[in-house]
């Protein structure tokens, strides 16, 4: 008897031990269960929230790009409107030199640059040839609102979507021509002035798209749609809708279709709607089943919103990490229906489940907190790019819209006032077509247009160039060029790109006598070279010697880099523009302060010799220089 109590004692027991196993297993399982889907679930936010982010990001991105693009051809209209060739009709012949300058500046965004007269019938259009213009020529446009609302209010006119004579659909940018002697500057309102036509820009809308469409970053996987004002489609995959009220019937009905459920709809037409007040922001909306998330911001153009950009970025990366957690729910929902009778192995596996989960929770923390930081770092320099490039641009468009007024008031001036405009507009040029080069090379667009040349024949016109300039500013910088071999008859063939090497001897020339101070010297000198590594190929090596100031050795380390600069004025992407022009001709480019005992600094590049260079003895030459021009 006591036998069988002590037994059923140690059976209870073990039940007891067994229901403590398993109750603790089952509350640790369900535990487990709402801890994982509580970690699923905000890593799935997360991964959303990083969606939202890129998207946002892209959006400003592309509207900043295309707001300051507009707001060239806006500046290049304007200097267009005061132009003697135009404000003079004995000129009309001579002013399509102007059109077709404006229109080359901007070719990857405008169609053509076109002048109408007062009665809107057609002087010039840019970008086409003489049978062309000969059909175009006189014809009556007086009709369309670019000519019509800027007759009447003497304003600038930002059209909606017009569909042209050819019946492709563009977007028009138009400026009144006002008699400057009216007292009333082009582009602005005002009571009286004599109306003498138009100076119109034409962009078409499928190239407004394609153009922001190459500026999308791969890795994002993005699309990209944008709207006129009115809510009408300027650009969309598939293209049949351009044209289209977002609203209408036509467009309206395919939603219905694409969104499920029906309130995404909803969501996605207020979303339309807000943005459309000008409002920037973003929505997910469910299409097709999958979320994406719609980022947009309108894009700025003469003060007001023009048109209106739209992202969208589908969000894989959450519903891949939703199927994981789906996954995941199923597992642990066979591990509570199994688990009293295996309760100490679904512990262990929970417990060793949990391990592999929290070191996948790190990993993937630790990876988005990576790549988090590489955004913020990214945001930075977009930032700091912006505002360097928006700071220089300021300056020579503040001078000449200043200028421009100022042209009315003192006509006595205007020549003088003429060419600070054209040195502002040149400056302008120059900086555009600076973040031009850098957008190239950080897309590895780049191209160059390769062919045989004299290198000395370059160096000896950017050095011409620059003597004029240096007697013009009285600095007396004493600019000296040291020929190879001190004979400037001895040919120095390369094959390269010969305006983009001119480039770069223009940057570094125009770097040294900038630093320089008067009474100092810049000094270019040429040498020839035996590269030993491959044995048959002869190099040229170009430097530029300064005595200024030198170069600050917190900017040595990132010399070649965006913005690497202290001085005031500038960007810093000149020698970063070199350094890439150099490498992509197969040279190098380096730079070192003056150890002879002075200051200054040295910068120098080399490049291959054309295989066809005919090699000349430097002393059998009898018109030898002594090295100086």
């Amino acid at each position: 008897m006591p036998f069988l109590l002590k037994g059923w004692s140690a059976s209870k027991t073990n039940i007891v031990i067994l229901a403590a196993i398993v109750t603790v297993a089952l509350v640790v399982s369900i535990f487990s269960y709402q801890y994982s889907t509580f970690t699923a679930n905000k890593i799935v936010e997360i991964s959303s929230q990083e969606v939202r982010s890129n998207a946002r990001i892209e959006v400003h991105d592309l509207s900043q790009i295309l707001s300051n693009r507009l707001q060239t051809v806006s500046a290049l209209l304007q200097t267009l409107t005061p132009s003697p060739l135009i404000q003079n009709d004995t000129y009309k012949k001579s002013a399509f030199i102007l059109f077709n300058s404006r229109q080359l500046a901007t070719s990857e965004l405008t169609n053509f640059y076109m002048w109408l007269d007062k009665d809107g019938k057609v002087v010039w259009i840019s970008n086409m040839n003489q049978t062309t213009y000969q059909k175009y020529k006189g014809t009556d446009l007086s009709y369309r609102p670019y000519f019509t609302l800027p007759k009447t209010t003497h304003m600038a006119y930002y059209s909606s979507l017009i569909d042209s004579n050819d019946k492709i659909p563009r977007l028009y940018i138009s400026y009144p021509i006002i008699n400057s002697t009216a007292g009333i500057g082009s582009g602005e309102a005002g009571a009286g002035g004599i109306f003498k036509g138009v100076v119109v820009a034409g962009i078409r809308a499928d190239t407004l798209g394609n153009l922001l469409k190459n500026q999308l970053f791969s890795q994002f996987n993005s699309t990209i749609g944008l709207l006129d004002r009115n809510g009408i489609i300027l650009y969309t995959n598939p293209q049949q809708y351009v044209g289209e009220s977002i609203f209408g019937y036509k467009f309206q009905s395919v939603l219905s279709s694409a969104l499920k459920p029906p309130e995404s709809k909803n969501l996605l037409n207020d979303l339309i709607k807000r943005s459309l007040q000008g409002y920037t922001g973003s929505g997910d909306i469910l299409v097709n089943g999958k979320m994406n998330t719609i980022a947009y911001e309108p894009v700025a153009a003469g003060g007001k919103n023009f048109l209106t950009l739209y992202i969208s970025a589908q969000q894989n990366l959450a519903s891949n990490v939703s199927t994981l957690i789906d996954q995941q729910r199923y597992f642990t929902l066979l591990v509570v229906t199994i688990i009293a009778a295996v309760a100490i192995i679904v512990a262990f596996l929970v417990f060793s489940w949990n391990k592999r989960l929290e070191t996948t929770v790190r990993a993937r923390t630790a990876e988005l907190a990576l790549a988090n930081e590489q955004l913020k770092v990214h945001d930075k320099m977009q930032r700091e790019f912006i505002n360097i490039a928006s700071h220089e641009m300021k300056t020579p468009t503040q001078a000449i819209l200043g200028y421009s007024k100022l042209i009315q008031r003192h006509p006595e001036k205007r020549e003088e006032m003429i060419q600070a405009i054209s040195r502002n507009a040149t400056r302008l040029q120059r900086l555009t077509s600076d973040i031009l080069d850098v957008t190239r090379i950080e897309s590895r667009s780049l191209r160059l247009n390769l062919e045989r040349f004299n290198l000395n024949e370059v160096i000896s016109d950017v050095v011409a160039d620059y003597r004029s300039e240096i007697e013009k500013s009285n600095s007396d910088i004493e600019l000296l060029y040291n020929h190879y071999g001190g004979n400037k008859n001895n040919p120095l063939f390369i094959e390269g790109d010969r305006g983009r090497i001119t480039q770069v001897i223009s940057n570094l020339v125009s770097n040294a006598i900038k630093f320089t101070k008067k009474g100092g010297s810049v000094l270019i000198t040429e040498e020839e070279r035996i590269v030993v590594d491959n044995g048959n190929s002869n190099q040229v090596m170009i430097s530029i010697k300064d005595n200024g100031q030198g170069i600050d050795p917190e900017i040595y380390p990132r010399l070649f880099s965006k913005f690497a600069a202290k001085s005031e004025t500038g960007t810093g992407l000149g020698l970063f523009i070199s350094k890439s022009i150099i490498e992509a001709h197969g040279g190098k480019i380096w730079a070192k302060n003056n150890n002879d005992g002075k200051k200054g600094a040295t910068f120098a590049f080399s490049l291959s010799l054309s295989k066809h260079q005919k090699q000349k003895d430097p002393s059998s030459n009898e018109s030898n220089n002594g090295g100086g021009s």
